[in-house]
Formats: C-alpha cells, structure tokens, sequence
C-alpha cells in the first residue's frame, strides 16, 4: 500500500537535485529527496570535485615547499603525511554534507531518505520496496565511470577516480588510461608528490576536447615534471600478475606492454540511470542520459531530469543551474529555456584552464564571424613576480556585434581569474565596456584591461589607415 504522496520527488541529491529539492520546498510544495547515501552532496562532494581539490591544494603547497629555491628559500627534507590529508578530506565532506542537512531541516515541508529509487509506472516510485505517489519527478541520478571494452583480469580491479582517495598510502607509480580532464589533474597532482607517472590515451594528444593551445602548455609541463605521455594507442588488455597491473597495449609501432603497480582509469563518464526502470514510467533515454527538451522536460511532461543524468557540459555548477531552470518550469507560470553559451568551468591542472562561453570552434561551427585577441602572461609583472609566465588571456569576439562572446585563460591562478571573465560574457559587454574598469597593479586582473585597449587602439589604426 502507498500512503505517502508528495508534490515533488528529486531522485539523486547532488548539486542537482539538492538545490531543485531546497528550490521547490521553499515554494511551499512537499517535497521528497531520495538518495543512494545517507547525506546530500552526491559525487561531486564525496568522490570528486571536493577531495581532489584537498589533494590539489597538499601537492601544490608540497611543490612549493620543495621548489622554494626559485625565491631564494632553502627548505630541508620536506614531507608529505597522507593520511592526515584524508583526514582533512573527511571533515570538509562531513563538514558540507551535515551543513546541507541542517539547511534542509529549515524547510518543513523536505523530507530526505537514504533509498535505491526505481520507478513503478509514472506517478509512483518504489523506495526500496516502499510504494510512494508523486505528481510531478526530477531525476538528478548524476554519472558513473564509463569503462571501455579491455580485456583481462585485471580491469575490475583498477582505480577510479572514487578509489583514489580511500588509500591509506601514496603509491610509489601510477598508470592512468585516458588524458581528459580527471587523469591531468590527477596525473600532475599524483607527480607533485613524487609517484612515477604514466598516461596512455586513445586520442593523438591530450585534453582533446580543450582549445590547442591550453593543452599544449599543460602537455608542455608535463614533460618537464618527467610524466610520460603516451597518445594514439589503444590498450588491449589489463591483467593481474605477480600483484602487479600488466597492461598490453598497441601504437602505429606495434604491441607494447608496460607493469605498474596501480592503474587508474580515465576514460570518460556516462549517465547513473541504473536501477531507475525508466520504461515503467515511459521515460526516454539513451546513452547519453535522459533524453531531455530544453525546458530540461521529459518524454513525460510531469518528470523532468538535470545534471549529469542527461547529455549537457557535467559541472557541479551546470547542475545547479540546471535545478533552477528546473523549479521554474514545473511552478512558475512561464517557461525558461537552458542556455549553455554562457557557461563556464575551470580545469585544475597546471597550468590551470578556465573557459567562459563559445571557444573557437564552437563559433565557428555556428558561422559566427570571429576576431581572436590573446594576451600572453610572459609580459605581465604580476606573473613575472610569481614565476609564473606561462599562459594567456584570449578573448573570443562577436566580429558583427563587438561582443565578447568567450574568454579563455590560461594561467597558474585562472580560476582566481574566470568570475570577471564571466561577467564580461553574462552581460554581453565588448572591449570598449572592458576600458571603463580601473583594474589594480600589479594583478593578473590587469590583464583584462590591458588587452581590451590594444583592441581600442588596434582597431582606432584600423580606422585611420582606411
């Protein structure tokens, strides 16, 4: 029997589905969040963005203290205590997932549960056997590790990114198959603290979603840091010998063959829907996820889905956006659209990667005629007191409208840098309302500044040349 019924039931409570939950109950709906663990937060607090941001700030501060001699400073022996890094690890997630609860708690009308959700038709879940009715769904399941089709008796016992961060030691060597954006920032922090590092990838270099240019500068510190890159190879097999990974794999030169003690795969990250029944309920998919309009609504107009359970840019911060798009739509009046030209993310690797709206290839594959200016940080005073000259500030401009319609920055600190970047882009501003800024010396934030007057006075020579 089902005695329970609820306005609004958000299966899957990460950055999602927590605000679109909190969102909804605020409107006064009664409002159920179900989850698989027992605390809000999701993957991205317990498995991702949160503990590798605890490892990257270890290695970095570590790096530092070894590399000190760059500023004069001698530092003897330094060390690095692992288990007390976790350690650190475990009270910030404690410490964010109790303070979601607490918020949610001030909210009458939210109830959360620790249960597997699947759905019995399209108005009633079963929660762990428990029958309860809805009226209207949002399915916010998040994404789980896509694992490629390798052979061997080794594969199942691979790291993910989710077993990274439970070892109570550092390994002495670690392979990484796949070089996106989880294996660079992992590989290079993995190397700060002193593991031998490898990567295999598939592609023929890395990064390979991300502009030339920034892949090459982090590819460029990658050989200096003596991590080796091995690209356009396909492995074939993962075995398990003497305790051992064996990895055989194939390049333009033949079969290869490598042993390391760990291996941790990388290799991409595909929609949760498992367990869901979404067919019970006429919810349709694919491999990409729920397979969502732009109102982010469902094969069924009452189920809506957001996040990484559906086929869009998989950011924590995306997610939350999503969420609000979400709530809008099932209780306001009219309706919102989602609009990714605006968004933005930060790739911690070193140097860091930050993107704010279209890149080039984007534009042009929309027939946007586009003018490229970059500024390289190598003349920049605040980058040269901080030894830390690689990278750029590029502007990506609407050449009809003089628009800024993306800004890429590569840098040790761009993600200090994206929130101006992001401003510029949200309101639609050119180089001319970048001017107007009095930006602070000596800041990488006078980069924005410096760059839009050598467009002005570029485009003021221009002028007076024709």
């Amino acid at each position: 029997m089902q005695d329970r019924h609820y306005d609004l039931v958000v299966i899957g409570a990460g950055p999602a589905g927590t605000p679109a939950a909190m969102a909804a109950a605020q409107f006064g709906k009664k409002v159920l969040l179900v989850d698989k663990r027992d605390a809000p937060g999701g993957e991205c607090l317990f498995e991702g963005c949160i503990p590798s941001k605890v490892l990257e700030n270890a290695a970095n501060e570590y790096d530092r203290v070894v590399n000190s001699k760059k500023f004069h400073i001698e530092s003897a022996d330094p060390q690095i205590h692992w288990e007390a890094v976790l350690e650190d690890k475990e009270v910030i997630i404690h410490k964010r997932s109790q303070a979601a609860l607490m918020r949610m708690k001030k909210l009458p009308t939210l109830e959360f549960e620790q249960a597997e959700a699947s759905f019995v038709d399209s108005h009633t879940l079963s929660l762990d056997g428990t029958l309860i009715s809805f009226d209207k769904a949002v399915i916010a399941t998040g994404a789980k590790v896509a694992y490629p089709p390798i052979q061997g008796d080794g594969v199942e016992k691979v790291w993910t990114n989710r077993d990274i961060f439970l070892q109570k030691e550092l390994p002495k060597e670690i392979l990484f198959i796949g070089a996106g954006a989880i294996s660079c920032e992992l590989a290079q922090m993995f190397n700060k603290l002193g593991v031998k590092t490898h990567i295999l990838e598939r592609s023929e270099r890395i990064l390979k979603h991300l502009s030339e240019d920034a892949a090459a500068l982090v590819a460029k510190q990658m050989r200096e840091r003596g991590i080796t890159v091995e690209c356009n190879v396909g492995v074939d097999a993962i075995d398990m010998k003497d305790g051992e990974f064996c990895v055989r794999y194939h390049d333009t030169q033949g079969a290869k063959e490598v042993v390391f003690e760990r291996v941790l795969l990388a290799t991409g990250r595909i929609a949760n829907l498992d367990g869901l029944s979404l067919e019970r309920a006429g919810v349709e998919y694919d491999k990409k996820g729920v397979i969502v309009d732009a109102k982010l609504q469902s094969s069924q107009a009452h189920i809506y889905a957001c996040g990484d359970a559906i086929n869009a840019p998989k950011f924590a911060h995306t997610a939350t956006y999503e969420a609000g798009i979400v709530v809008h739509n099932m209780f306001a009046p009219s309706p919102h659209y989602v609009n990714y030209d605006k968004n933005s993310w930060v790739l911690f690797s070193d140097p860091q990667i930050a993107v704010v709206g279209l890149d080039e290839a984007s534009a042009k594959a929309r027939d946007i005629e586009i003018n490229i200016s970059k500024y390289e940080f190598f003349q920049d005073a605040r980058a040269q007191l901080d030894k830390a000259t690689e990278g750029y500030l590029k502007y990506i401009i609407d050449k009809k409208t003089k628009v800024i319609i993306g800004v890429e920055i590569v840098s040790a600190d761009a993600a200090s840098l994206i929130g101006e970047a992001s401003l510029i882009v949200a309101n639609e501003m050119s180089s001319m309302d970048v001017m107007r800024a009095i930006h602070p010396h000596p800041t990488l934030t006078e980069s924005f500044g410096v760059l839009a007057k050598e467009i002005f006075f570029k485009s003021m020579m221009q002028r007076k040349s024709s």
